[in-house]
């Protein structure tokens, strides 16, 4: 291959996935994921949406964190079926096996993560199609209570295997739009970074 025809070749990142189970695929066998995101969730009752910007982190098979900076510091870590929430009043910790809802809803980004179709479609229809500039748009339509009494629809838009905006519709009328940028798809952390990241810091310490 000519280093004109190399250099004109996309790099494999941006190829679109052909199908669900390329995307997924894709994922799997993803080592880790860090992004920034920014999230403007627009809720019926309030004039003005609220934002939040900060960081996820997603260690396979099951560890994932939520750090928002802006505009409360707070963390939101899935850690196996330990759901642990913290903030500058205190923390809390809740068992997700005792917790049916909360379960569905963390175990549905999880697998999104980690690439499991199987576990997805038990939860969810999946619709994936192309979007315009060469992305591909991927719609989650719950099929199973009570997710599918409180979320209308997931619609989730990237290119390759890099996601670029989650839109989460409830319901309500509500609904949440999630930009997600600096997507790093090989994130490999190390013992001690996963002891730091996937943890809950008390404040001052």
């Amino acid at each position: 291959m000519s280093a004109a025809a190399a250099a004109a070749k996309p790099p494999a990142a941006a190829t679109k996935p052909v199908d669900v189970d390329a995307l997924l695929a894709g994922l799997a066998k993803a080592p880790g994921l860090h992004a920034r995101f920014k999230e403007v969730k627009h809720i019926t009752l309030l004039q003005q949406p609220l934002v939040s910007e900060g960081s996820i982190y997603f260690a396979p098979p099951a560890r994932f964190a939520r750090r928002t900076e802006k505009p409360i510091p707070s963390t939101l870590i899935v850690d196996g079926n330990q759901l642990s929430f913290g903030d500058a009043d205190g923390h809390e910790s809740l068992n997700l096996g005792a917790n049916p809802v909360a379960k569905l809803f963390a175990d549905s980004f999880v697998m999104l993560l980690s690439g499991n179709r199987a576990g997805l479609e038990r939860i969810f229809k999946m619709d994936l199609g192309p979007a315009p500039g060469g992305a591909w748009r991927l719609v989650l339509t719950p099929r199973v209570a009570p997710m599918d009494k409180m979320i209308k629809k997931l619609e989730l838009r990237g290119r390759g295997l890099n996601l670029e905006e989650l839109d989460v519709h409830e319901t309500s009328g509500d609904w949440t739009e999630t930009a997600f940028t600096d997507v790093d798809l090989k994130r490999r952390y190390s013992a001690a970074e996963q002891a730091r990241i996937f943890k809950i810091t008390p404040p001052g310490k």
